[in-house]
């Protein structure tokens, strides 16, 4: 039923099917972390792997420039992470993630990617990937679970569908900014296509089914003869709630400092409670890297009626605002089959299932209770974070003697009780860069520095530090900008290829057929004990004459792609020095042709 030896990668799951490449996509998350975002097109675009050696800067600007309009991450408003490092690729990021805010007050909070690939010499309907996942787009190790449903549309509309469908169609709906039309049209084709797909099940199960909650009237029951959770937050109203909803509630399992937070009379509620073995939670016990998350995080709720089991999986944990209030907007996927095929409640907790993994709960006679000045501080900070993402932010940017000077706006006064300092850069530098804006609250405006025109970016950090206890919390907000300077990507442009080395890499990478091959991980710009010359590259080993060759015939939109590249530096004279003159005598040739035959 749910194999914890059963493995998957964000990166296997963006891949195309054999014989399809990627068209278009939606994913929303609570979280994100944009380091983990920006490896997600490269892999998407050139079908590569991420590895543990950081990742080409070349590769990483060409998968944007590719995808950036057809992949769009709606996300809760508070949910952007500070990365590790600083890159000024992360500003390229800011047009495909969406800041977006529960109708309802509570946090948006489904995990769905809704992936769309074609066949281009074929006239074939698309695919739809359907991804229903508990885990956020971060680089998080905790334990989590996912769904992973294929199909095509048809010509009619599938009524189990249809919770899907409205929630796709209504995320631009939910942003804090002005959605482009592109992307308002996007998530209406994904939902007509989601409501008219049939999906092909996991082996065994006869039905799906989807459950939104925390959008108009749809609600979730999920009445029955016995059930087991799996949830890592707990509420004592909520597990009332689903215990109401069952005959028995056979077991449930989540983590350790939860249940411990659960009152007595909740306890009596289920004799089996479980949590993840210690070491099953840190991957054998090693030690977890300060920003991940570990631990249990996936959210199951499997339920026993009559001759069926039906398994509830996605982003609902089994609190107050997740399950009763519906304040939250959640998704939960129903995958409904026979007891005697997909198994039951026992075959879940067996050794063959999550048993192997899991250890009895035994409430410790003396826990610790928490440090009450710092679950306070927790508190004030969070709401200092709510305060700030709903602030109604810009950031104004004018040139300044060849910088550019940077100013948060605030059309009011913000009140933010308890804090004592609050910092802000943007991410694509380093953190050393912040700068005190407490000023903010009263003026409502505050200078952030000058910087080049390759760092300027909406995506702005911020530190809030609290008066109590001295904690802080950081936060990242992606906030409309006033002036963006207009070669602002060509610089980044420029600043990727500042060599001809880079230059050649680039043009071979737009010529190449994208499926890795001609240009791999460890292609070097020299042999020998000296640099190869550029001229070199012509007749030696990187053939690239032969390349543009093979675009002109086979596939002259690939030097559509090279003529912009040209346009883009011709725009700045200081980036001639990238393209040696060899290239744009050979290139002459080329445009040459293209105009020939009306290209």
């Amino acid at each position: 039923m749910l194999n914890p030896d059963a493995r998957s990668l964000y990166t296997g799951a963006v891949t195309p099917p054999p014989g399809y490449i990627f068209d278009q996509a939606i994913a929303t998350t609570y979280s994100l972390d944009p380091a983990t975002l920006l490896s997600l097109p490269t892999h998407i675009a050139l079908a590569e792997r991420p590895s543990a050696t950081p990742v080409d800067p070349i590769r990483l600007l060409e998968s944007l420039r590719r995808l950036s309009d057809r992949f769009t991450v709606y996300i809760d408003h508070t949910g952007i992470k500070l990365p590790s490092g600083s890159n000024i690729l992360f500003g390229l990021l800011e047009q495909m993630v969406i800041p977006v805010k529960a109708p309802r007050g509570g946090v948006f909070h489904p995990k769905i990617w809704v992936l769309r690939f074609i066949q281009p010499d074929l006239d074939k309907p698309a695919l739809i990937r359907l991804l229903i996942l508990s885990r956020n787009i971060t680089y998080d190790r905790s334990w989590d679970i996912s769904l992973q449903l294929e199909g095509q549309p048809g010509g009619r509309y599938i009524a189990a569908n249809r919770p899907l469908g409205e929630l796709l169609q209504s995320l631009p709906s939910f942003s804090m900014q002005r959605v482009s039309k592109t992307r308002r049209l996007q998530a209406e084709q994904l939902a007509e296509e989601v409501r008219k797909t049939e999906w092909e099940l996991p082996e065994g199960f006869e039905e799906v089914s989807f459950h939104v909650l925390g959008m108009d009237n749809w609600s979730w029951s999920p009445s029955s003869d016995r059930m087991a959770v799996i949830s890592p937050f707990v509420t004592d109203e909520a597990l009332s709630w689903l215990s109401d909803q069952t005959e028995e509630l056979t077991a449930f399992i989540s983590r350790p400092d939860e249940l411990n937070k659960l009152s007595n009379e909740s306890l009596k509620l289920t004799k089996k409670w479980l949590t993840l073995d210690e070491a099953a939670e840190t991957e054998d016990g090693e030690e977890p890297d300060q920003r991940d998350t570990v631990g249990l995080h996936a959210k199951v709720y499997v339920v026993e009626k009559g001759w069926w089991t039906s398994i509830f999986l996605g982003s609902a944990n089994a609190t107050g605002a997740a399950l009763l209030h519906r304040s939250n907007i959640e998704i939960l996927a129903e995958l409904k089959g026979k007891k005697s095929k997909v198994g039951n409640i026992e075959k879940l907790l067996g050794e063959d299932g999550l048993g192997q993994v899991l250890t009895e709960y035994i409430r410790s006679k003396d826990i610790q209770q928490p440090d009450e000045e710092k679950v306070r501080a927790q508190k004030v900070l969070e709401a200092a974070r709510s305060l700030l993402a709903d602030a109604e932010l810009k950031l104004d940017c004018k040139k300044d003697n060849g910088a550019w000077l940077l100013t948060l706006i605030s059309p009011r006064r913000i009140k933010l009780p308890g804090i004592s300092q609050l910092y802000a850069w943007p991410i694509t530098v380093k953190e050393e860069r912040a700068v005190d804006i407490l000023d903010l609250c009263k003026s409502k405006i505050a200078e952030l520095g000058r910087y080049a025109t390759e760092s300027v970016t909406g995506l702005i950090a911020f530190e809030i530090v609290t008066t109590i206890k001295n904690m802080s919390l950081l936060v990242v907000l992606n906030l409309p900008v006033i002036g963006l300077p207009e070669d602002r990507d060509d610089a980044i442009f420029k600043l990727v290829l500042n060599n001809k080395e880079g230059f050649l890499r680039y043009i071979l990478l737009l010529l190449s057929e994208y499926s890795g091959g001609f240009i791999s991980d460890g292609f070097q710009f020299g042999r020998g004990k000296g640099p190869m010359s550029w001229a070199d590259n012509f007749s030696g080993e990187t053939p690239i004459l032969e390349e543009l060759a093979r675009a002109f015939s086979r596939s002259p939109d690939k030097l559509a792609d090279v003529r912009a590249v040209m346009n883009r530096l011709k725009r700045d004279q200081t980036t001639t020095s990238v393209v040696p003159p060899e290239f744009l005598q050979l290139w002459a040739v080329f445009e040459t042709a293209l105009s020939e035959v009306g290209k």
